[in-house]
């Protein structure tokens, strides 16, 4: 495997793709009426009940009808993607928690149309390929899986705009906001170094938001009825997808590795006392109940090579898969002699242009462990100095030389840019918390009862 390749695999996105949405639920926003009577046979069954729901207004968000139709069909869509077994008092159980998400997904397009920023046609296909590609899915056959149970492909679209559009909210408004400082940094390093030698706890979550006091009883009643689906054994990474409020939702409430004083005290307290493959009951924090479930636990700080991180520069020679004997000796004279020529890494870019049809490109924040699909490479170049070649690698474009130019971790202790992104993702996630909440005190919302 060529290492272009194996790095272009690393950063292909996963089921769920907002970038830091509060909800990672498909949302189902269907069209009153009018736009119904519209809808293709090839909606199926979803839109062949919606007559028979007589289309209720139960909640009205600005401007915006949410129907019992759109409800149910929410419902159903949930119950379907969290492996729930699905029986009428789930859904009704269900019904409250679904509306206030439907709402908020509501709130999010509406803005990002009021900011000029509403999702294109064509962001909204590239999401679909995505979750696609992602899930191994054919081209389309997301679409006809939602036909298959009864949901309308509409209400996926629908709640991949309010995705894409919550993305953008956050770049436009609340990304200025936030900056995260070397002193920031400094300061979390030295507390993990205090922390070399403890336990570090591998956490999922799954958060329910408390904006206001009058509704700590309402946040806990959707936590509870999480919980009951939980404990008749719905995944927890499929729960925390469709129900977590929480920037972790699109991973599957996938917090990452947490060490003791990372998290709000009342959580570290009951991350104590869970063990691994167990989950919390509902806790309650200044921002909202949370259930944790612990995914594993080892020593902070312990030596993992495979989580070294490579800066790399890489120059390929053309050569055919069925190259001739004295075609495959010519190319590694010429990859050998370039290697003699590199005395710093940036020397192979050089030494590259020199070479009849060589290229060369960097890599950068190569994970070691990625390397293992090709055991040469994985044995070679992690050891390489700074600077140093390492190659010609036979790869399916022809003959590969590396120079390494930087390397980081490796010792368990994460680099600065990887505490200055986690740490940014915090701000982000906490400014992102409190720009919905001032959505929803600014919108008029009409519950109907």
């Amino acid at each position: 495997m060529p290492l272009s390749r194996s790095v272009g695999e690393m950063s292909a996105p996963s089921f769920c793709v907002p970038v830091f949405g509060t909800l990672a639920a498909i949302a189902i926003l269907l069209a009153p009426a009018a736009a119904s009577a519209q809808r293709g046979p090839a909606q199926g069954a979803a839109a062949q009940n919606a007559p028979s729901q007589g289309l209720r207004v139960v909640a009205r968000v600005n401007d915006d009808a949410i129907t019992d139709f759109d409800l149910s069909q929410r419902v159903l869509f949930a119950i379907k993607t969290s492996g729930l077994t699905d029986s009428p008092e789930l859904r009704q159980r269900m019904a409250q928690q679904m509306l206030r998400q439907m709402i908020d997904e509501r709130l999010q397009v509406q803005d990002s149309k009021r900011l000029g920023v509403k999702p294109t046609e064509g962001e909204i296909q590239n999401r679909y390929a995505e979750i696609e590609r992602s899930a191994g899915m054919a081209r389309g056959q997301f679409r006809q899986y939602l036909q298959s149970v009864g949901v309308a492909p509409d209400i996926a679209t629908q709640q991949l705009e309010a995705q894409i559009a919550w993305a953008k909210i956050i770049r436009r408004r609340v990304r200025s906001q936030v900056d995260v400082s070397e002193a920031e940094i400094d300061d979390a390093l030295s507390r993990m170094r205090a922390n070399v030698g403890k336990t570090e706890t591998r956490v999922a979550e799954i958060f329910v938001p408390v904006d206001r006091a009058d509704s700590v009883d309402e946040g806990k009643r959707s936590a509870d009825r999480i919980m009951e689906q939980l404990r008749r054994g719905a995944p927890f990474a499929a729960v925390a997808q469709q129900f977590s409020q929480g920037a972790s939702a699109a991973s599957g409430g996938d917090l990452g590795w947490v060490l003791p004083g990372s998290l709000d005290p009342a959580l570290d307290v009951a991350l104590e006392r869970i063990q691994p493959r167990n989950y919390s009951d509902p806790i309650r924090s200044g921002a909202g109940w949370h259930i944790l479930y612990v995914v594993d636990r080892r020593p902070f700080a312990a030596s993992r090579p495979d989580e070294a991180r490579l800066n790399l520069v890489q120059m390929t020679l053309a050569l055919p898969p069925n190259a001739s004997p004295d075609e495959t000796n010519r190319a590694t004279q010429e990859a050998q002699k370039a290697m003699s020529g590199v005395k710093q890494c940036s020397d192979l870019h050089v030494q590259a242009r020199q070479v009849k049809g060589a290229t060369s490109g960097d890599l950068n924040n190569i994970r070691v462990g990625d390397l293992s699909g090709n055991p040469q490479m994985y044995d070679q170049i992690p050891k390489l100095p700074i600077g140093g070649t390492a190659g010609p690698f036979r790869v399916a474009e022809g003959l590969q030389v590396v120079s390494l130019c930087s390397k980081a971790g490796g010792d368990g202790m994460p680099t600065r840019d990887a505490i200055s992104q986690q740490l940014l993702l915090q701000k982000l996630d906490a400014a992102g918390r409190r720009y919905m909440r001032d959505l929803r005190r600014q919108a008029t919302i009409d519950i109907k009862t």
